[in-house]
């Protein structure tokens, strides 16, 4: 998929408020509502865009945690898909460098995120884990999407989860 300025602008305005009517789009694009609404079906059926509502874990008492995981014996990809299933993870993401895959999780408590850690040892190929707990968060989500030219295409991959 290739993005014009319109997608562009149009990702930009959602990722601001992802309630923002329809028209009030339209007019700061200068197109017809119509032209939105087809655009926004696009990118969303295509896997661009995704309008979702995100919380800060951490003001409703929470913990967040990154995780970096290193794998062995098995694939990264095999690894990363069996941890997409624990509820508790957030994120998965295979990485290039020292780790092979990133995730994020939010356990309610210290309690619980020894639990998670125990289950995400026990899983087949998972060899390390590295852990960092967030003690305060000032910006989460901050991928700017298609704003500008270096977010037209992911380098090396669609940027779409793996079947």
């Amino acid at each position: 998929m290739s993005a014009d300025p319109i997608d562009r602008r149009l990702v930009e305005l959602l990722g601001e408020d992802g309630r923002r009517a329809f028209t009030e789009i339209a007019q700061l694009l200068g197109v017809s509502e119509a032209t939105v609404r087809a655009r926004v079906q696009r990118l969303t059926s295509d896997g661009t865009l995704r309008i979702v509502a995100l919380c800060n874990p951490l003001t409703l008492g929470h913990q967040s945690v990154r995780l970096l995981i290193t794998v062995r014996s098995l694939t990264p990809r095999s690894v990363a898909r069996s941890l997409t299933s624990v509820p508790m993870i957030g994120h998965v993401a295979l990485v290039a460098g020292a780790h092979d895959i990133y995730l994020e999780a939010t356990p309610r408590d210290l309690g619980q995120l020894a639990d998670l850690l125990d289950d995400i040892r026990r899983t087949p190929g998972v060899a390390r884990i590295d852990q960092y707990v967030m003690t305060r968060l000032y910006k989460d989500y901050s991928w700017g999407g298609l704003r500008d030219q270096s977010g037209e295409r992911a380098v090396g991959g669609s940027g779409q989860p793996e079947a």
